[in-house]
């Protein structure tokens, strides 16, 4: 019996260790915490209560840090504590085997984060390399405005945003990669550096400050946000401000990167970051018997993807990268992609048609994923030898599409994160007809405009006690939609419209249970007034409408 504990125990190590000697600890609870919900600066930055209370989301249990009579119990083992997780109420521990075994008999210690299922995450990050300068036929001669970049930019609509005077200012974004190697030394983050919009770095891989000695894929992505160098190279949000942590270990692939990434979130959290940018993705580790099966995808299973969620629900707007494999055998998003309260990015060149590396959806639970797309294939990024370059992959769709969503964001401050989600994916190119590449299609920055504004007028409307809205009214052209909103909650089920001309003669009806419809615009005997009729239930409205 006592053999077979011992093997139980040596297999539960190996699936559940997070590296070499490395393990996630899970509590079991959080009482007599010496934290408390109603003094959260004890554990988070004003700007990050203020962005909770904004969005009307309260602070709970789970923001609160471990407890540290729990923390210095585990210490008293021998074992090293490396990091904590208020979310998961958990420590990240380095110790022997047989410390783990005390660990894992104390009282408050609920398991580990992984134990019982071999399943557990295999991590295969793809990390693009960037693609030679003139691989498109494109000299550096050839700039303009927004250098290179103007594509890229127009795609989404990011250069009326900026027009508009929405470039990031006083938003932050979290940038979750692999290492930033000499961003600080860049010509095109200049200004960044000037200004000291760069508000804090931290690489959790070497536990140091440094992010800016290691690995290139970060200063690639952050330029697709960050860089401004006019005339050359222009990101969607090049006047935010950035928070930069390396979570990535790109010289192995173990578990411990998604706990890295789950530190990241919450260090992101706890400073205030409005959107997190993430080009990571993972669906399997070294270890092969930890690989993800496509159903573990399903937005709840992966410790990243819980965190990405958790971090949503903290009211930051979480943007994937969807992932690299659509033309290879896996295929599939990997997480935290899968995650059902974030934005996942698929790839699309110049042209608009998707690029066959894009991974493809829908999640394993069946979601639409990814969610939208970007310029993904032949995107102008920096690199750090101070050359712009192209690069091929989701890695760089989800940056341009992180600051154009934070640019939007400062142009509808009052949103909540989820509302900037929604009227993006409604303002997407094939919102009507999503699919398992591109999901919704590309966004644009005039159309989602449009649709909040549409939204905040209506709302004041209904504030005021109108029961029914016709806008625009009158059109200006036969070609101009004039929606109807019926706006009385209690107007019943069945609703009859009519169009009926100054004699009196019904010239076009509709009865359908649709409380919105667009009236007819290509028809012969549209004229200039007429009277809209709405009856249903408990409504009976009426008024003219004119087309000019």
């Amino acid at each position: 019996m006592k053999k077979n504990l011992l093997v139980f125990f040596v297999l539960l190590c190996q699936f559940s260790a997070f590296a070499q000697n490395q393990y996630l600890v899970v509590f079991k609870d959080k009482a007599n915490s010496t934290y408390a919900v109603s003094n959260p600066k004890q554990f988070l930055s004003e700007r990050s209560i203020q962005r909770r209370a904004k969005q009307k989301i309260a602070i709970t249990e789970r923001d609160l840090p471990p407890n540290v009579s729990y923390l210095a119990e585990i210490s008293k083992t021998g074992a090293k504590i490396l990091y904590k997780s208020r979310w998961l109420n958990a420590a990240l521990v380095q110790t022997d085997a047989a410390t783990l075994n005390k660990i894992l008999q104390l009282p408050f210690v609920k398991g580990l984060e992984g134990a019982g299922d071999i399943r557990n995450a295999r991590t295969n990050v793809v990390l693009e390399s960037s693609a030679p300068r003139n691989k498109f036929g494109i000299e550096e001669g050839d700039l303009f405005d927004n250098g290179l970049s103007a594509t890229q930019l127009a795609m989404l609509g990011a250069d009326k945003m900026h027009q508009k005077g929405f470039r990031g200012e006083g938003m932050l974004i979290g940038v979750l990669d692999s290492g930033f190697l000499n961003a600080d030394k860049l010509s095109f983050f200049k200004d960044l550096f000037a200004e000291k919009r760069v508000v804090g770095t931290y690489d959790f891989v070497a536990s140091e400050l440094n992010v800016y000695n290691d690995h290139s894929h970060g200063t690639n992505v952050l330029s697709c946000m960050a860089a401004y160098e006019s005339g050359r190279i222009v990101g969607t949000a090049y006047k935010a401000s950035y928070l930069l942590l390396r979570t990535e270990d790109t010289s192995s692939e173990t578990k411990r990167e998604e706990a890295n990434w789950l530190f990241g979130a919450e260090m992101a959290d706890s400073v205030g970051v409005d959107v997190i940018n993430t080009s990571l993705g993972y669906t399997t580790f070294d270890n092969p018997a930890q690989n993800y099966k496509y159903s573990d995808l399903n937005g709840d299973y992966a410790l990243a993807t819980r965190a990405a969620d958790w971090a949503a629900q903290a009211g930051i707007l979480v943007v994937a990268s969807a992932g690299n494999e659509g033309d290879d055998s896996w295929k599939y998003i990997g997480t935290p992609a899968d995650a059902d309260s974030i934005i996942a990015v698929g790839a699309v060149g110049s042209n608009r048609v998707v690029a066959g590396f894009s991974s493809y959806g829908p999640s394993g639970d069946g979601r639409i994923k990814p969610e939208l797309a970007a310029q993904g294939f032949g995107t102008l990024l920096g690199t750090p030898n101070n050359v712009t370059s192209y690069g091929n992959g989701t890695s760089y769709a989800s940056p341009l599409l992180a600051g154009f969503a934070t640019g939007f964001w400062q142009a509808f401050p009052e949103l909540t994160n989820m509302q900037v989600r929604d009227y993006l994916i409604r303002s997407a190119s094939q919102y009507e007809n999503p699919d398992d590449r591109i999901g919704f299609g590309i966004p644009d920055f005039e159309k989602a405009s449009e649709i909040a504004e549409l939204d905040k007028f209506i709302a004041n409307l209904k504030k005021q006690g109108k029961d029914v809205v016709v806008f625009p009214n009158p059109a200006n052209s036969q070609t101009d939609p004039m929606k109807v909103w019926v706006l009385k909650d209690d107007a019943g089920t069945n609703f009859d419209y009519k169009l009926v001309d100054m004699t009196g003669k019904t010239i076009w009806s509709l009865t359908t249970t649709d409380k919105n419809i667009i009236l007819p615009t290509k028809i012969d005997y549209w004229q200039t007034n007429y009277i809209l009729k709405v009856t249903s239930e408990n409504l009976n409205f009426t008024t003219k409408v004119a087309r000019n």
